[in-house]
């Protein structure tokens, strides 16, 4: 009687176990980016830019969250960018130019993780588009900071070219306030997944025993 439950009970385990396998990957992020200010003081502003090649572009977006630093005021937005920090920001790479200029108060550490998305990932194209992250200081907020020549980090996309999958670039122009490293999935995600693969174990050897 308890084997003609298994098969079913069996089938909602692995659906529940690939729902939650997919919303892990949904949430993981692609990086983590830390830029330390510490021994500096006064007003700055992180100019956060994700911008296409020549339109149209395969379209991609990026998720910045979890972000922590000391923040101003929003001083402008342009293009297709949505929300605000220390919340999440989506940018995305609809229109030639998008930004989003943060004033931030120098003296800590600012981090956050940096998620990418679109159909870049299953699409063929020849358009890349690149994420960009600079510091600016100065009365004007016109001089960069830790890379005089320009931005700390930029990360590169490139939709899938046939049967070439798309690729994520990372470049860093600065390592002297700032790093950005591949993301590490939390272990309690390890743990739910290991959880959910366990249960799903001790299930088929029921259902052999029985």
């Amino acid at each position: 009687m308890f084997n003609q439950n298994i098969p079913a009970t069996l089938l909602r385990s692995l659906s529940a176990l690939a729902l939650i396998c997919a919303a892990l990957q949904a949430q993981a992020a692609d990086y983590h980016a830390v830029i330390n200010t510490t021994g500096m003081s006064g007003r700055a502003a992180l100019d956060i830019q994700f911008n296409p090649g020549p339109l149209p572009a395969v379209g991609a977006s990026v998720t910045l969250s979890n972000f922590s630093g000391l923040l101003g005021d929003v001083i402008t937005v342009e293009g297709d960018v949505s929300g605000a920090l220390p919340g999440t920001v989506v940018l995305r790479n609809s229109t030639s130019y998008n930004d989003l200029f943060q004033a931030v108060t120098l003296g800590g550490r600012f981090s956050f993780d940096i998620s990418f998305s679109g159909d870049f990932y299953n699409t063929s194209g020849n358009v890349g588009s690149s994420f960009a992250v600079g510091l600016l200081g100065g009365a004007g907020l016109d001089q960069y900071l830790g890379n005089p020549g320009g931005n700390l980090f930029q990360i590169e996309l490139m939709p899938m070219d046939g049967a070439a999958p798309a690729s994520i670039q990372l470049k860093q122009w600065d390592n002297s306030i700032s790093s950005v490293t591949a993301a590490v999935p939390e272990p309690s995600s390890y743990l739910l997944m290991l959880g959910g693969l366990a249960a799903l174990g001790a299930l088929a050897r029921r259902r052999q025993v029985g």
